[in-house]
């Protein structure tokens, strides 16, 4: 009995993690290129993000400028910045599996991650766009740095 208990709870984690790795897939039309960017300035570096085509990275545009801090998110490859308010989830994902480096919106929490190492899927994941950063840039991101958040000139 024990056996087969553990056989089906090993079934289910499978087909959990098949779940989770087919919604990177599912999620390639909210990767496009949407031939915007924003230009992220933390400390003496400014990275620049190629914005993806989807409704949530268009509704951060009209929100710029916006001066906000990064904190680590801990226990997570993430750095985390914290938005006044929420960004729309129009057409959003029930979830996603981020890429590397990657940066992306979290709507539980009204927050822009900066992904730099895998954190695997989670709901309310919606990907924002790329980022002009190595893993290792990102990583040395001090906790609660200033981000000062602009659109890029033309």
């Amino acid at each position: 009995m024990m056996l087969a208990a553990t056989a089906s709870i090993a079934g289910i984690g499978l087909a959990g993690c098949l779940y989770a790795q087919g919604q990177r897939s599912d999620n390639a039309h909210l990767r496009v290129p949407s031939g915007e960017q924003v230009v992220m300035r933390i400390g003496d570096k400014a990275f620049t993000v190629d914005l993806y085509d989807n409704p949530t990275a268009a509704d951060l545009l009209p929100r710029l400028p916006l001066t906000v801090q990064a904190s680590n998110y801990p226990g997570y490859d993430e750095k985390v910045i914290r938005l006044p308010m929420a960004l729309s989830m129009e057409g959003a994902p029930r979830g996603d599996d981020p890429l590397i480096p990657e940066v992306g919106y979290y709507h539980p929490g009204k927050w822009i991650a900066l992904y730099y190492g895998p954190i695997g899927y989670w709901s309310g994941k919606v990907p924002l766009g790329t980022i002009n950063a190595s893993v290792d840039e990102l990583r040395a991101i001090p906790d609660n740095a200033p981000v000062a958040i602009e659109r890029a000139a033309d």
